[in-house]
This record gives structure tokens, sequence and C-alpha cells, in this order.
């Protein structure tokens, strides 16, 4: 297998590179100038999801080369597609992220298998490779382009509560277009606040609890209102408290497998397949402490 890497430091924090490299331009736009035609195949949503498919059309060598990917990992540490159908016999592209200071290192990765034999490894050394490594440093260049245009929007914090190996959503009674839609508890950030101090003050003005904020969840997502979401996990400060439905119609626990199932806003939809990670790690905590079976 052959594999080529290519490496960047972008400016902005890993979760917010994260949601550029999730972003549907990265491989509609970001490779155009090679003449790489990319395009969401599944749906047209703005951060792409586990399960969705994006096909490439491009030429190499002057022969066109169609294929198809399906997105497999997609969070704030890395992002990973493998082949579904393409002229390879094998191709896996892995995105990594490390935080670097106020930066982010970026790895991109590309694997692949070669078809035609000794022909085709003749091939891989004379063009495929020189233009694996342009594709990547394209790559690099719309993500740095997207990621760092973001790093300064203002921040609206996201807050996924868990208790006993569920997740807390509240049901949006306004404004009408979004009424009767499911959301994570949450708002702006504060001039001088921080977001966990942010995190406490609007699970209190909306829930009537109190929180211990515990991690972040996820990439960020960028709002069409130009801010960005942040979700961060957080507790129960007291186990036995019931949050209220002070600004919404009702909240609720749900469990992973009742997630799918609500009428989410697009914003926090695109965020459903952290949450149930982060839901399968709580119920693991609990297996673990004998508190479940």
């Amino acid at each position: 297998m052959s594999v080529l890497r290519s490496t960047g430091l972008i400016e902005a924090p890993p979760a917010t590179v994260g949601a550029a490299l999730r972003h549907t331009r990265t491989a509609e736009v970001g490779l155009a100038a090679l003449g790489v035609n990319g395009r969401a195949a599944t749906r047209p949503a703005a951060l792409l999801v586990p399960g969705d498919e994006i096909v490439f059309h491009t030429r190499i060598a002057r022969l066109p080369a169609d294929l198809t990917t399906r997105i497999v990992r997609a969070d704030a540490d890395a992002m990973s597609s493998v082949l579904i159908s393409g002229p390879l016999p094998e191709l896996r592209h892995e995105s990594v992220l490390a935080e670097a200071g106020p930066r982010t290192l970026l790895t991109d990765s590309l694997h692949w298998t070669t078809p035609f034999g000794p022909l085709g490894r003749l091939a891989d050394i004379t063009v495929v490779r020189r233009f694996v490594l342009d594709v990547l440093a394209a790559r690099i260049a719309a993500v740095r382009e997207l990621a760092e245009s973001w790093a300064s929007r203002p921040i609206v914090v996201g807050t996924a509560i868990v208790h006993k190996g569920q997740l807390l959503a509240q049901q949006r009674r306004y404004p009408a277009p979004d009424a009767g839609r499911w959301e994570l508890p949450g708002g702006r950030v504060e001039p001088g606040e921080d977001e966990p101090a942010a995190v406490v003050r609007e699970c209190q003005e909306e829930l009537a609890v109190e929180v211990r904020p515990t991690g972040r969840v996820g990439t960020d997502v960028p709002l069409s209102n130009g801010m960005l979401l942040r979700i961060h996990a957080a507790e129960l400060a007291d186990p036995t408290a019931t949050p209220k439905a002070v600004e919404h119609n009702e909240v609720r626990w749900v469990s992973a497998d009742e997630l799918a199932e609500l009428d989410w806003l697009d914003a926090d939809r695109v965020l459903v397949h952290s949450l149930r990670d982060l839901l399968a790690e709580a119920q693991l905590r609990l297996q673990q402490l004998g508190w479940v079976e």
C-alpha cells in the first residue's frame, strides 16, 4: 500500500479546524483548482457526518478517475473516509488534529493500493504521487482558510447534560419556524465571560439547575448568523435536581437509541453522532461501576 502525508499549522483551535474539515466546501471548492470536482452525494448539509458520501470527478494523466468515498469518522480529533467505488482497489483518507499551543497541527494522509501490477506501480511513482501531494496541499489550504475565518467568531455554547446515561434535550417554544424542534440548552458567551461560566449561567436561566462542565463534545458548528456553536458536556451539580422547562415547551431525558428520533435543530443534528458517543461512554462508566447491567 502507498502512503503520502502532508502537514500544516492552522491558527485556530482543533474543534474549529475539525469543523472546517467536515464542511462540504472543503470537498466542493478546495480542490477545484486541481480540476477535482467533489460534491456531497448523501445530503446538502454544510457539515458532513459519518455515513455521508462524497463523489469526486477528476483526471489523472488525462484519464478520467471518478470515485466515491464514505465518511467513517468526523470529530474534534480526526476525520477519515474510505473508498466505496472507483478505479482503485483500496483508498483511505485520514486527517488527524493535534493542539500546538494556540494553533492546530493538521496531518493529512492518503493510503491507497494501485492496480495493474508493475505498470500501475510505475504510474504511481511517475504521476499519482505528485497528484496526491498536490491534492493534500490544496485540502490543507482550504481547511486553513475556513478555520481561520471562523476562529474570531462570537461563541454560542451548547450543553450536553448527561445523567444516568441519558442526555437532556429541550423543545423550542419560539420562534415560529423552530417551535416544536429540539435543541441542547445554551446561549451566547457574554463579554468577559469564559465558556464554562456561560454554560453554568445558561443552564441556570433555561433549566433552573446548577451544572458542572466536564469537557468538550464534537467539533464546532458554524452558524448562519455569523457565530460559532461550541458544545460542552456537563453533569448536574446536584444529581437529585430536576431540570425545568423555564423558556421551552418541555425538557426530557433521551437515551442514545432515541437521539435520532428527535426533530433536532440543524445545528444540533450534525452533532448527534458525537452525542451518541458521549452517551456510550457514560453507559460504559455506569456498567463498570455496576450501576447498570
